[in-house]
């Protein structure tokens, strides 16, 4: 799936240069301030200690309001879209949510990179002790945004939404995904 990942975002980026290029007059260059809401999906990539690695695939809706060109915030919340089976280990994600700062760095009017910080959570069900467990913690991460048109942007990012213990085993679960956002 990371390839998949990474082959759409390189993908994106190649039509979206290529979009911008062709006819900049159908393209905005920047985006005004102000709201914007979006959907993405991916994998949570959920590493606890004694099993092997689980990718869960998840679908989130967030809601920003850009402050300035390079600062915005942003709440997510979403939840599962499937499971994860490994060795006789399943995964799913039941919810996931955050509240994050976002620091922009536009760097060409079609592309800018990101980072965030804040608050995440994910709430976990697994066919072993501790079935169910929810942990919320400091989320931090980094993406990047592909404008397209007019108030429309492509996304692909990756999230450390948060880390913690199940049943006295560390874990972390972090998110890999794309997405899109629409601007007002």
């Amino acid at each position: 799936m990371n390839k998949t990942l990474l082959s759409i975002g390189l993908a994106v980026s190649l039509l979206a240069g290529a979009a911008a290029h062709a006819d900049p007059r159908y393209y905005a260059p920047t985006y005004p301030s102000g709201l914007y809401f979006g959907l993405s999906a991916g994998e949570l990539i959920y590493k606890e200690d004694g099993l092997d690695t689980m990718r869960p695939g998840f679908g989130e809706f967030r809601i920003g309001q850009e402050i300035n060109p390079y600062l915005a915030i942003e709440g997510r919340i979403g939840g599962g879209l499937g499971r994860d089976d490994v060795n006789g280990y399943s995964t799913n994600v039941d919810l996931m949510y955050g509240a994050y700062a976002k620091g922009i760095l536009p760097l060409s009017p079609f592309v800018s990179a990101y980072g965030l910080a804040g608050i995440g959570g994910v709430q976990l069900h697994h066919n072993y002790p501790d079935f169910n467990h929810n942990d919320a913690g400091f989320s931090f991460g980094v993406g990047a945004e592909f404008k397209i048109a007019r108030g429309t942007g492509l996304t692909v990012e990756w999230l450390r939404v948060t880390d913690g213990n199940n049943a006295g085993y560390d874990y972390t679960a972090d998110q890999v995904a794309v997405g899109v956002n629409w601007r007002f």
